[in-house]
């Protein structure tokens, strides 16, 4: 007898896609709480009391914080080497899990070690859900909102920090141990909701297809569309999946080899480079120096502790507000343009900031301030999606997840170099650190027009033609037909199923 159960929730087409948007983005709002929550509680004297350190203890407190990122970068290789056997949604439960550990240990901690032991073991989870969601989003999603859909979760993410150092603001008036251990606690209430309805979304009908578990895929491909699994989009849609995927295989079988050494021609590693790279050209202009350490930061220009958790509490918003922008511009303008604008107005900011605070005196600590705004803004409309969204869409169906989960490595590592070492470099050269940010701001303009292919409205099929000369041809073939057949210029290749399937 047929089971009369409506899969994913009876949810489908669009309600279907925000759904697992919404989901992804609660498992990413951990991503920008962590962040938000450090820079405002390791200023508290309960926090310092609790573990018996002092502000003053640099070392010891950019340890504390870059520790998590270590946590992060073992996880996203633990994704790169489990995410093929295990599919996208799999990995993100176990990261999600890992992660409820990771802040029940933080949130009873004692000493210095027990802290650095729970931050290290939600960064595990959290380097698994970073390595593994935006490639999640991507492969359910269409082409022309594959952006806004990624967008959004790091939008998300972004509030995450938003809520982080308002809530620590509210706890700063409370007295005792609350004040920071229920904010450290309250992270694992964002893992939970995701993890509650994980199980009902759908996984990435592409790894579906690459292990061959065609009936699951056909389901997931009509939900996406809200169609009938017979309509001729669904199949041509499937068809195309199979076309890519037998394309990779003709170019012989996976390897992790390939990762550095690629002779098949697809260009496997010239691809995890421009994936890799991309994210550190986003953490070394120093962004996360303002989110992990800003109260500390204003506190040292003078401010006092209350007013410092306020404007770190505006900074956030600003960020998030730059992140709101992001979405609707990502698609719309594309994704190099949107990086231009974003490294411009970063330079800008801090080419004010750095001879502010360099001067010192009230109007000029006041001035940097809203540079500081200014930047995190235009970074939150740029740097803080795009990396990610290039980061799932690079690779080709079988290095997808290595291709995401390098790409969030990257991301993690650099967090760490740039988390370790700021606290350190301002002690030693003070304002003059940000000189080696504007740097490296400047330095991401011709990396993007250079390297960087524009990639806003391709299906991930036709990005991988981007890559492969023999397959490009092939792709703009499959385009117009799919367009004369069905009225839709912006269709996917996914009608190559009258010719190859």
């Amino acid at each position: 007898m047929p089971s009369s159960r409506k899969p994913f929730l009876g949810l489908r087409g669009n309600a279907l896609s925000w759904a697992v948007t919404c989901v992804s983005g609660s498992a990413f709002l951990l991503f920008g709480y962590d962040q938000g929550l450090m820079g405002s509680i390791i200023s508290t004297p309960y926090f310092l009391n609790a573990i018996d350190i002092k502000l003053t203890d640099a070392e010891t407190i950019s340890t504390i914080v870059s520790i998590y990122d270590i946590g992060c970068m073992i996880g996203c290789l633990i994704a790169a080497v489990l995410g093929v056997r295990l599919g996208r949604k799999q990995m993100i439960t176990i990261g999600l899990s890992i992660m409820v550990v990771g802040a029940i240990i933080q949130a009873s901690s004692f000493s210095v070690a027990q802290l650095c032991v729970g931050r290290i073991i939600a960064g595990f989870g959290n380097g698994m859900n970073t390595g593994n969601v935006p490639t999640w989003v991507s492969e359910l999603s269409k082409a022309g909102s594959r952006g806004k859909m990624v967008a959004t979760q790091l939008c998300i993410a972004a509030f995450g920090i938003v809520i982080a150092y308002w809530m620590n603001y509210g706890f700063f008036h409370l007295t005792g141990q609350i004040v920071w251990r229920f904010p450290v606690a309250f992270q694992a209430s964002f893992a939970l909701v995701a993890l509650a309805f994980l199980p009902f979304l759908p996984e990435s009908p592409r790894f579906l297809l690459a292990k061959e578990r065609y009936e699951e895929a056909d389901e997931v491909l009509a939900a996406l569309a809200d169609a009938p699994i017979n309509d001729a989009g669904v199949q041509a849609d499937k068809a195309a999946i199979l076309t890519t995927i037998a394309h990779e295989d003709a170019k012989g079988q996976f390897s992790f080899l390939s990762i550095i050494y690629d002779k098949s021609g697809q260009k496997i590693n010239i691809r995890i480079l421009l994936a890799m790279s991309i994210q550190m050209l986003q953490e070394m202009p120093g962004i996360n120096m303002v989110f992990y350490y800003s109260s500390v930061l204003f506190i040292g220009l003078g401010i006092a502790d209350q007013t410092a958790l306020v404007l770190g509490g505006v900074t956030s918003v600003s960020f998030w507000l730059g992140s709101v922008l992001g979405i609707f511009l990502v698609d719309k303008i594309g994704r190099k343009k949107l990086l231009y604008s974003g490294s411009i107005t970063m330079l800008i900011g801090y080419c004010v900031y750095a001879p502010m605070i360099s001067h010192g005196g009230d109007t000029q600590l006041w001035v940097a301030f809203g540079a500081t705004c200014l930047v995190v803004a235009a970074c939150g409309w740029s740097w803080l999606s795009v990396p990610w969204i290039y980061g799932a869409e690079l690779l080709p169906v079988r290095y997808r997840h290595i291709g995401g989960a390098l790409n969030a490595f990257t991301n993690w590592t650099f967090t760490f170099v740039i988390v370790k070492t700021g606290p350190i470099g301002l002690a030693n050269i003070g304002w003059k650190l940000y000189i080696v940010y504007i740097v490296f701001t400047f330095l991401a303009l011709p990396a993007v027009y250079f390297f960087y292919p524009e990639t806003s409205g391709l299906t991930l099929e036709q990005i991988d033609g981007l890559f492969i000369k023999d397959r490009a041809h092939e792709v703009d073939e499959i385009e117009r037909e799919r367009a004369a057949k069905h009225g839709d210029e912006k269709g996917s290749i996914m009608a190559e199923a009258t010719q190859l399937a």
